[in-house]
């Protein structure tokens, strides 16, 4: 007889991290890049199958320094090429690839776990917590559904403020 398990609600669905290893190499900004990266090293007499190239760029993705020169000096000391200044151009744009790669998956996460916060929500009181930072007595001001977060601030009346995964808040 085969034993059928269910989830536990009070169990906490956890945001996934980001992971490099099952990176979708068809994200339309990690093509583009990648195809950046691959034009400037034919320039430069370098012919390689896309693939490396791809991998270049994943292991950048890896990296805790984002910043173009970092990226370029990492891959000068990794890859032994010789960067310009048009390859750190190229390099500044990894942080934008991994937010979309991140947002892909998260995005894909709040449908799996079918994920929602009610439009009720605007208008309460909460404290809540990004990273070290803890913010008491703000107010939700407006939801992004996609990513299952909400935007808070210290007044009810205003419509900007910091971005927190609803995960993070506590209601006051």
């Amino acid at each position: 007889m085969i034993e059928q398990t269910y989830m536990d609600l009070k169990d906490a669905v956890k945001r996934p991290l980001f992971n490099s290893k099952p990176i979708n190499r068809d994200n339309i900004r990690f093509k583009k890049l990648v195809d950046s990266y691959q034009r400037w090293s034919e320039g430069n007499d370098i012919q390689e199958p896309r693939t490396v190239f791809e991998d270049d760029i994943i292991e950048c993705l890896n990296e805790f320094d984002l910043d173009g020169y970092r990226l370029a000096e990492y891959l000068k000391n990794n890859k032994y090429i010789d960067p310009d200044s048009d390859l750190v151009s190229i390099l500044d744009d990894v942080f934008y690839v991994k937010e979309s790669l991140k947002n892909e998956v998260i995005k894909q996460w709040v449908k799996e776990n079918f994920l929602t916060i009610s439009d009720d929500v605007i208008g309460k009181k909460v404290d809540a917590h990004v990273g070290t930072r803890k913010f008491s007595g703000y107010f939700i001001t407006s939801i992004d559904k996609d990513n299952y977060r909400v935007v808070i601030s210290a007044s009810s009346a205003v419509n900007n403020g910091y971005y927190v995964d609803f995960e993070n808040v506590t209601f006051v």
